[in-house]
Formats: C-alpha cells, sequence, structure tokens
C-alpha cells in the first residue's frame, strides 16, 4: 500500500485538495488483512467479527480451527454465532483473490475480557449532538462499509446523547426510544448494523438525567442492561452528569452498571466517561470497564481554551504518565477523533468559536491517539468526508501500530526543543515513534534509529512514505505542529 501512503503525504504535507479516490486503492491488488489478531467475548453470548481485508473483489475467506458454536461467511469474512466453552482460540485465516493469497492468525479469547485491542469506530456527537435519528445512523453503517473503513477494522456505531423518548416505560421501568427518531426501534438499527459486521454501541448517564437532560441509568441498572442486551447492543458510553462530584458515588454507581452489564447476558464493552475525575485509571478495570475518558470533552481546536474545553496539547499533557495504566481490555481514553469536522461539529465548535484545524494538525491528533493506544472513535460525518479526512482516517500503518496486540501505549521519551518523541514497544519485538512538533515554527530532527531499537535485522516503515531503506540516521524536517510516525518492525 505504499501507493495509499504517498498519496497521504501529499494530502496533509501539500494540501492538495482533489487526489486519487482512497477506496479504488484499497480494493486493488491481492489481498490485506488489518485489524486486531486478537479479539474477546464472553462465553454463552452472540460473537461478531468481521475479517477486515483489502484487496481486489471478490475476495473468498476461509477459517481453520474456529471454535465450536462458530460459523464463517466465506463471502463476507463475517464470523458470528455462539461459543459455550471458555478458552483460547488460534483461528487460521485466509483470505484469497485473483491476485493472491494472505494468512493471518486470529486469537478469539473466550472468558471474562472484552476490548482486548482499543475499540475503533464512530460516535454522533461531536458532529451530530441531538440531531441524529434512525435514517442517519443506517446511512453511517453504509458508509463506514463502502468507505472501507470497516475493512481496515473499524467495528462500532455508537450513538451518543438524545436517542430517548420524554419518558421510561410508566409500567416496566424500561428505557424507550424517541418513536419519531426511531420509528422502528433500536433492535432494528441493531439489526441492521450487525447484517454489515458492525457492532453498535448507546449512550446512558450514571445520573438521573443524562448531560443532555434526557432520563439516566440511576437506579434502573439492571433493567436497562437487559434492555440493551435485548435491543443488541454491543457497547455502553457511561456519563456522570447530574451526580454528587464524589469518589464514592463514582465507583458505586459505575460498579452497579458494570455489574449489570456482565449479568446481561449480552458481550458489551463499557465505557466510562466521567472525564478523568477522581483518577478511573486506577479503579474502573476492577468495576468492570473496559476504557475510561482521561479528560473532559475535546474540541476542535490546537492548544488553549479552558478547562471544560480540551485542546489537542490540553490532553497531550494531561495523558503524559498514564501509559502504565493500559493494557488488553483496559484503555485510556483521550475523547474521540474531530478528524474531518473543520469546526463545524455541532459540539465541538462551540457554537463557531473553533475553526478547527489544519489537515497536518488533525493527522498529528490521530497519529498520537494511535500511539498512545486510544480507542479511535471517529466524529465526522463519513458520507462526506473528503481524501484527506479518508486518507487520515484509514491510514493503515496508524491503525496498525494502535491494534498491536501487546496493548502498550506510548511512553513520551523526549521533550527537546519543542519536539515530543513517543516510544510504543510491538508485540513482534519492534517498536514504532513518533515525532511531534508541538511549536509554531519548523524544526530539523536527526533520527538515530538505533537509539530506540537494534537495528540488525529490522525494516522501517513510515506512516506518510511506506517502506524506507534502512540508514544509520535520518533527518527530517518537521513543519509546525506536523507529526511523522515510523514503525520498526523485525525482518522475516
Amino acid at each position: 500500500m505504499r501507493l495509499i501512503s504517498a498519496l497521504l503525504l501529499s494530502l496533509i504535507c501539500v494540501q492538495l485538495s482533489v487526489a486519487q479516490n482512497i477506496q479504488q486503492l484499497l480494493y486493488e491488488g491481492a489481498p490485506v488483512i488489518h485489524g486486531a489478531q486478537v479479539t474477546g467475548n464472553y462465553p454463552n453470548t452472540d460473537f461478531l467479527f468481521t475479517v477486515p481485508a483489502t484487496g481486489e473483489r471478490p475476495i473468498q475467506f476461509a477459517a481453520e480451527n474456529l471454535p465450536e458454536g462458530l460459523n464463517l461467511d466465506g463471502t463476507t469474512g463475517i464470523i458470528k454465532g455462539v461459543v459455550k466453552k471458555s478458552g483460547t482460540y488460534p483461528v487460521k485465516i485466509t483470505a484469497i483473490n485473483a491476485k493472491g493469497k494472505t494468512v493471518q492468525m486470529l486469537l478469539i479469547e473466550i472468558g471474562d475480557n472484552l476490548a482486548l485491542t482499543p475499540p475503533m469506530g464512530w460516535n454522533s456527537w461531536n458532529v451530530f449532538t441531538k440531531y441524529i435519528d434512525e435514517k442517519m445512523l443506517i446511512e453511517m453503517a453504509d458508509a463506514m462499509v463502502s468507505s472501507g473503513m470497516r475493512d481496515l477494522g473499524y467495528q462500532y456505531l455508537n450513538i451518543d446523547d438524545y436517542w430517548h423518548d420524554v419518558a421510561r416505560d410508566s409500567a416496566t421501568g424500561k428505557p424507550v426510544v424517541d418513536p419519531k427518531k426511531f420509528p422502528n426501534g433500536m433492535r432494528y438499527v441493531a439489526d441492521y448494523v450487525h447484517s454489515k459486521g458492525l457492532k453498535l454501541g448507546i449512550y446512558s448517564d450514571a445520573g438521573t438525567m443524562t448531560c443532555g437532560k434526557c432520563f439516566g441509568g440511576y437506579t434502573y441498572e439492571e433493567i436497562d442492561a437487559k434492555t440493551y442486551s435485548e435491543w443488541g447492543i454491543d457497547l455502553l458510553k457511561y456519563d456522570f452528569c447530574h451526580v454528587p462530584l464524589k469518589k464514592s458515588e463514582a465507583l458505586s454507581r459505575y460498579k452497579k452498571m458494570g455489574d449489570a452489564l456482565k449479568g446481561s447476558g449480552r458481550s458489551i464493552v463499557y465505557s466510562v466517561c466521567n472525564w478523568g475525575f477522581f483518577g478511573p485509571w486506577k479503579w474502573v478495570p476492577e468495576l468492570g470497564g473496559n476504557y475510561w475518558r482521561t479528560t473532559p470533552d475535546i474540541f476542535d481546536l490546537w492548544k488553549g481554551a479552558g478547562i471544560w474545553q480540551m485542546s489537542i496539547m490540553n490532553i497531550l499533557k494531561r495523558s503524559h504518565g498514564l501509559e502504565k495504566y493500559a493494557g488488553p481490555g483496559q484503555w485510556n481514553d483521550p475523547d474521540m477523533l474531530l478528524v474531518g469536522n473543520y469546526g463545524k461539529g455541532h459540539a465541538t465548535s462551540a457554537n463557531g468559536r473553533f475553526k478547527g484545524l489544519t489537515d497536518t494538525e488533525y493527522f498529528s491528533h490521530m497519529a498520537i491517539w494511535a500511539m498512545m493506544a486510544s480507542p479511535l472513535l471517529s466524529s465526522c460525518d463519513l458520507r462526506s468526508m473528503n481524501e484527506a479526512t479518508k486518507a487520515i482516517l484509514m491510514n493503515e500503518t496508524l491503525l496498525r501500530i494502535n491494534q498491536d496486540k501487546l496493548g502498550k501505549q506510548a511512553s513520551r521519551v523526549s521533550k527537546k526543543d519543542n519536539v515530543w518523541t513517543y516510544k510504543k514497544d510491538l508485540h513482534h519485538g519492534g517498536v514504532a515513534l513518533a515525532f511531534l512538533n508541538t511549536s509554531n515554527s519548523t524544526k530539523q530532527v536527526n533520527i538515530d534509529w538505533k537509539n530506540y531499537t537494534d537495528m540488525s535485522n529490522f525494516k522501517i516503515i513510515s506512516a506518510t512514505e511506506g517502506q524506507l531503506t534502512v540508514t544509520e540516521n535520518r533527518t527530517v524536517n518537521l513543519a509546525p505542529h506536523q507529526t511523522l510516525v515510523f514503525e520498526l518492525s523485525a525482518t522475516k
């Protein structure tokens, strides 16, 4: 995929407005399997996993040693079913088309853990806030497929606030969806999303009301979790509005929902959104959470703003030192991706106050989130992405680094002359490196690869240039707010 890398370099660094279609490039040549190489699910619950693969269509998929209860659709690559027995199942996945064949091992973990790699997908909040409905969500699922995002490993389509009717069911206490926005009900949306090989997420709050003042989940945890299971929900984002700001309340309320989700009869990923209050990285895993917000909400600006309006640089400063808490099944969440909003998101523009980032800054945003093993949840309009946005969100090197099965979050190992260097260990013994220019002037950086790993049998892949010739060092010029990312991996 060197051509895609070259295209990305032209889009980000030269700011071209017209370029070759990304989807066309993704569906050329022999098959390439992307995304997570390990996935987790509870026993006796519905399992769904789509083998993410690019290359010329049609592709024929096959799987060896699938656990009992699972079946693979050979034309779509969708694996589904129910596994009763806990265990670790190494599965050999093969993808074949007219141009070639590829084989990849997929480790299926049936047990107590979900989200063994950072969740990747989409969320409605940053771009749409309350302006959501069934039609739009179905179109977004279609766009995730047609754009190629699903075939690069994006899985979740997450509905945020404002899906609710005015009140719960008066007789049962069950949550009720807004019949005008969702005339066919939430199960209809879930079934459609699942038919595309994707998963559906939903939103609630640990208080009596959500942040948008819809009904919250407090005291209804078991009813809500069971209903979400009946609807076919795969992920819950649980907010912290209208709650006493006490650590004891956070622990109690998040535990109740965590226990309820575990007993729901479905594998539901649990996202804790309390904006980093009381150090959630220290206690969320014990309550059943899979990832937790580390800061207040992100906004569409590079630096500045206040405590409740986090910029990219605000969040990066707050993220330093949290890497020791991240790992398979438990991730630091620095909030959703802004890529592609350009100051037009209903939530992140602050009513037009923030005008958005440049493509160079959006790439840096995506790159560092990938390095930090963060959940990668796009929140732009997938139906109208320009080529630069697609190239950033679908950068194969960044996605591979993010989904590395070792599950290490990058550490900032240097902060010299306004250039921040991040290093992330990878499962194959290699490393990923990112060099971020935080200043407003161009910086020259001399990279000596031997400072970061043994380079005797390594290859180097640049996220923007493809595979590089291995040399002892490399001098690069970093434009203001630009990031360069390199993956160093052992040659076979």
